[in-house]
């Protein structure tokens, strides 16, 4: 008898005891003792699949090969996603919404790594619970490797959802689940791929951050810290969802604010005070002149961003006045600012900040610009080690950049080459029903192997 059939094809397992498989020397991945209820099949490395009932697999869809005791098991590529959804499940049922604790979901992934022989740093983040994870399997400070990088935080979930948004449900070839897509897919996946690797010449990280969805804070406190940073793979993929394709550039995202001041009065006497929103106005005014002024402006990388080719200056948000009888004394307005990967966004803001005090100067009093939070853009140069593997790989040529950010900007603080890669729509993340493709899980997978094994050798 034979573990493997022709005729059926994939991974099997003997119908039996250990001792009955060593009889009969069969060369398959691991047995089954089969009782009357669930069987768990020990397979190979540390993979599990279940069999139901008494010793067929209905999840499968096949019996027992024809007059043997041997039962068609999944693939190693089924049982690789199988392990991939387990974990994904696993991460989504805990609330990682930004700005919450996420440690409890680094936990589950430090365990898996650490039992699998990873060295796992655990890190502070922006605050206490939301933390950042460095894994690092195979050989720590060699030349070459790969990083692979992702964010444990989610959007919320909102209203809105056909399903409860924290479990995982499979329907028509897709995961729903808030974080599917944007990104705790990938997550579990990296978590996997480098729990399965073994026998690697080169390092394989990766990196966990929190907060991301609040603009990269976890990933600009790794760069605060960068002194006390294990040595990290040059090459990095962060798994944004991208459909598969290559992204090497992004644009970074400067928030800020202005806020004017005023004097405070009775409306009914409009000198009794000054009214901070004409003074807001005047910086509106001055905003929206930039703003067309930028919209003209092109620069080499432009050419990759097909739809907005250009810096987006955008007002998100005001705030002004407490009261309809009483003269607003501070009147305020979030500004988000996103410049393309070539430049500088220190030297647009002086430039904004130049023209505000043009249209300022004869305000009678205080009026201030501070910056919230910066997101540094992705700018990864065309022909870059990751970049050329990475295209060669999906057998993509164009350059393709986006107006979202990611990890990618603060990464590339700390010496990375990075390049955004990874399963889904970005169109379906942030939305009520997000889901991954499975086909695209599949896919990823494949492709995330086959360059680590190119990267770092060994087996992955």
């Amino acid at each position: 008898m034979n573990g493997y059939s022709p005729e059926i094809g994939g991974i099997f397992v003997f119908r039996g005891s250990l001792a009955a498989r060593e009889e009969h020397s069969l060369p398959i991945w691991g047995y089954a003792g089969l009782g009357r209820h669930h069987d768990v099949i020990e397979v190979f490395r540390g993979n599990w699949a279940l069999l139901c009932g008494d010793g067929i697999a209905p999840h499968v869809g096949r019996a027992c090969y024809p007059g043997t005791g041997i039962l068609p098991c999944m693939t190693a590529s089924s049982l690789s996603l199988a392990a991939d959804k387990t974990l994904l499940r696993q991460l989504m049922a805990i609330d990682t919404t930004s700005g919450q604790p996420s440690d409890p979901a680094l936990k589950v992934i430090a365990e898996k790594l650490q039992a699998a022989g990873c060295e796992v740093h655990r890190l502070e983040g922006a605050a206490d619970g939301r933390g950042n994870l460095i894994a690092i399997a195979g050989p720590v400070g060699l030349e070459g490797g790969l990083t692979l990088s992702g964010h444990i935080d989610t959007v919320p979930a909102g209203e809105g959802w056909s399903s409860d948004p924290r479990t995982l449900i499979e329907r028509d070839g897709r995961w729903y689940g808030r974080g599917s897509c944007d990104m705790t897919g990938f997550v579990a996946m990296a978590t996997n791929l480098l729990a399965e690797a073994a026998s690697l010449q080169r390092p394989l990280a990766l990196v966990l951050t929190a907060d991301e969805e609040l603009g990269s804070i976890g990933a600009g406190a790794l760069v605060d810290q960068a002194a006390k940073l294990p040595p990290l793979p040059k090459s990095c993929i962060v798994g944004e969802p991208t459909s598969l394709r290559i992204v090497r550039l992004h644009k970074g995202h400067l928030k800020f604010t202005i806020t004017v001041s005023g004097a405070t009065g009775h409306t009914g006497t409009p000198v009794s005070g000054v009214n901070a929103i004409d003074g807001l106005r005047h910086a509106l005014n001055s905003i929206e002149a930039e703003r067309s002024r930028l919209e003209e402006l092109r620069t080499k990388e432009s050419a990759a961003f097909f739809r907005v080719p250009f810096p987006v200056l955008a007002p998100v948000r005001l705030s002004a006045g407490c009261a309809w009888n009483v003269i607003p004394s501070e009147a305020s307005v979030d500004i988000g600012l996103r410049v393309l990967p070539d430049q500088c966004a220190s030297d647009v803001l002086d430039d904004i900040r130049t023209a505000l005090a043009a249209a300022m100067q004869g305000w009678p009093l205080a009026w201030s610009l501070e910056i919230y939070n910066d997101n540094p853009p992705m700018c990864t140069q065309r022909g870059a080690e990751i970049d050329v593997a990475c295209r060669a790989l999906v057998g993509q040529d164009q350059d393709i950049g986006v107006s979202y950010c990611s990890d990618g900007g603060h990464l590339t603080k700390l010496g990375l080459e990075c390049v955004l890669f990874g399963p889904g729509d970005i169109a379906v993340a942030h939305r009520p029903d997000e889901f991954v493709p499975i086909e695209d899980m599949v896919q990823a997978r494949g492709y995330l192997k086959r360059i680590i094994s190119a990267r770092c050798g060994g087996n992955s």
